[in-house]
């Protein structure tokens, strides 16, 4: 009975002390500009590809360009086609687009967010093309981002064109991406022009 009650007196003793060095407090949320433990080393393509997906669903900044060719690690520069429709709409800001420009538009549209508003890609393979050192992914998508900009859609979809390789450290990414309007609803690319700036 003593023995029990000396022990709940140090386990008490313990709490409070834990509690006072701030333990049990619910610690800063992570800047959506570092990389968080979803990003998973990419040494296989399909990798790169839900990584992509989480960086979209997270806003996560650093993971989603993580995704990208990185001129620095890799021997393929960063190249983006954008639609048609976007390309004709958007022509002066989408021409040339690099890394440094994707960065820019994905900061841009999470600061039109709120940081509970919803953001998916959902993608859906319609083809695939591997060769020794490259692949290359056709799918469908729906990317959707609910932001605060008054008459813009917040859903895009068409079929994107993702050409894959590794980089000197055996880290695949995307190098070049491609996007096809397929219906009536706007495509990715018009995201990316809008929010350029």
């Amino acid at each position: 009975m003593r023995y029990r009650r000396k022990l709940g007196f140090s386990i008490s003793i313990l709490l409070i002390l834990a509690s006072g060095c701030g333990l049990f407090e619910p610690r800063d949320p992570e800047s959506p500009t570092q990389s968080s433990l979803d990003y998973t080393p990419p040494t296989d393509p399909a990798i790169v590809i839900t990584n992509l997906q989480s960086a979209v669903n997270q806003k996560n900044v650093a993971n989603y360009i993580n995704c990208l060719a990185d001129p620095l690690r890799s021997r393929r520069m960063f190249s983006f086609v954008p639609s048609a429709e976007a390309s004709a709409q958007y022509a002066s800001a989408l021409i040339d687009w690099s890394i440094a420009q994707e960065q820019a538009y994905f900061q841009n549209l999470i600061a039109k967010s709120s940081p509970t508003a919803y953001a998916n890609l959902f993608l859906t393979r319609k083809d695939s093309i591997v060769t020794a050192d490259s692949v290359v992914y056709s799918y469908d998508y729906t990317f959707t981002f609910e932001h605060n900009e008054t008459g813009f859609p917040r859903v895009a979809r068409g079929n994107l064109q993702f050409a894959l390789a590794p980089d000197a450290s055996n880290f695949w990414s995307i190098y070049r991406w491609m996007d096809f309007k397929t219906g009536s609803d706007i495509t990715w690319s018009m995201f990316k022009g809008k929010f350029s700036n």
